[in-house]
């Protein structure tokens, strides 16, 4: 028999469910491995590329052999996190490993609640993955800062190399993301060997308990693994790195800037939001929309959202300016510029056709962005605007990508 608080189950279904096993089509993924041993109870997932664990508070019926393994169903568990709050969760333990029944009683509206289910044999399940070599402690902050570059990393299953974000020990540690058109990067303390951690690893790393407390990094030691393990309190991730070369990151990183323009925090939040609000009209920086950044006006930032027939929108912010000289002309996809504003106010530019950069200083956060040219337009289309004659801009193609 185990006895498990409900709001132990509740907070181990969420963190496990950050992988979807759930949604598996083989029928032993679609389960939960229980492991009962010396140490206590661990709850472990995978999907063949992550192994996911987590020690989850339990009382243990030490009559139980000394390591005891079996299976829970994925509507096992979620019958089980539907628990009253304070009660318990009871398990009864299949007795034959080869014909497994699991039980189930669960306190629902102050009414016991039997289930029973019939698991796949624990045998079926796969095995744990070894990474044997080195541990590297790090840093929470570590963890924060890589839900901060990990939405620019690429979602284009032909760029399988840019899926995820890259661990690199150069200048005491950084993460970088790409996926051709931004480029993110974060200073990270990180002092083991470079990999590429997939985004769907990146994703478990963001449950609240990875960002909340300090952990280690568990690499192979000769570097030719292909799996790495993170450890943080009694949850254990494994993930399988993304095999191949990164691109050279360091080369499309701008080095000097004519101008910085940065925006108030004050400010910050809205026009974030109103660049997010274009994304509904194609704005995501791949289409004939686009947000141009004109300077007429001393001390102000104006945005207009432009596309091949008509001026949609247009907004002034207040911006700090320094620098050897005005920021440029310059425009760029809207959802592109809200997710680099996300992570930096300050726009360091050089010209219209140069990345633009958006850093915090404060954390040496930073996006590199990749600018849309444009074209001087008629007369007509800047009174259209509302702008000076001659800096109405219609898109004609888009700058360079990042190579990859």
């Amino acid at each position: 028999m185990l006895l498990i608080p409900v709001s132990a189950i509740q907070t181990a279904r969420k963190l496990l469910t950050r992988i979807h096993f759930e949604r598996l089509k083989l029928p032993v993924l679609t389960h939960v491995l229980a492991t009962i041993d010396a140490a206590g109870l661990t709850l472990a997932v995978t999907d063949l590329d992550h192994w996911l664990e987590t020690r989850p508070p339990a009382i243990i019926d030490r009559t139980l052999p000394d390591i005891t393994r079996f299976l829970i169903p994925a509507a096992a568990l979620a019958a089980a996190a539907r628990g009253d709050k304070g009660s318990s969760v009871q398990f009864e333990c299949p007795p034959d490993p080869n014909k497994p029944v699991l039980k189930l009683t669960v306190t629902c509206g102050k009414m016991p609640v039997e289930s029973v289910y019939q698991p796949e044999p624990a045998a079926d399940f796969p095995v744990r993955p070894k990474v044997n070599g080195p541990i590297t402690p790090v840093p929470k902050q570590t963890f924060a800062a890589l839900q901060t570059v990990a939405g620019s990393a690429s979602s284009d299953a032909t760029r399988y190399v840019l899926n995820g974000v890259l661990f690199s020990p150069d200048d005491g540690g950084i993460l970088i993301a790409t996926d051709g058109r931004r480029l993110a990067g974060a200073p990270a303390r990180f002092a083991g060997l470079e990999f590429i951690l997939p985004s769907a690893a990146v994703h478990v790393l963001g449950f609240p308990d990875f960002t909340a407390r300090d952990a280690a990094i568990q690499q192979p030691d000769d570097g030719k693994g292909t799996h790495i393990q993170f450890r943080s309190g009694p949850h254990t991730l494994i993930a399988r790195t993304i095999e191949g070369s990164y691109p050279n990151y360091r080369q499309v990183i701008p080095r000097e800037f004519v101008a910085d323009a940065t925006i108030p925090e004050t400010h910050r939040p809205a026009l974030i939001s109103w660049l997010r609000s274009l994304d509904g009209k194609g704005g995501n920086g791949h289409g004939k929309v686009t947000v141009r950044l004109t300077w007429d006006k001393p001390g102000h930032l104006t945005l207009t959202l432009r596309d091949t027939d008509t001026t949609a929108a247009r907004i002034d912010v207040p911006v700090a300016i320094s620098g050897e000289g005005p920021p440029p002309v310059i425009a760029f996809g809207p959802a592109y510029l809200a997710d680099a504003l996300a992570i930096g106010s300050t726009l360091r530019l050089i010209d219209g056709i140069s990345p633009g950069m958006a850093v915090d200083p404060s954390s040496g956060n930073f996006c590199v962005l990749m600018p849309c040219r444009f074209t001087k337009a008629v007369a007509e289309d800047a009174v259209e605007v509302g702008v000076g004659a001659g800096q109405a801009a219609h898109v004609t193609a888009s700058a360079p990508a990042i190579a990859a």
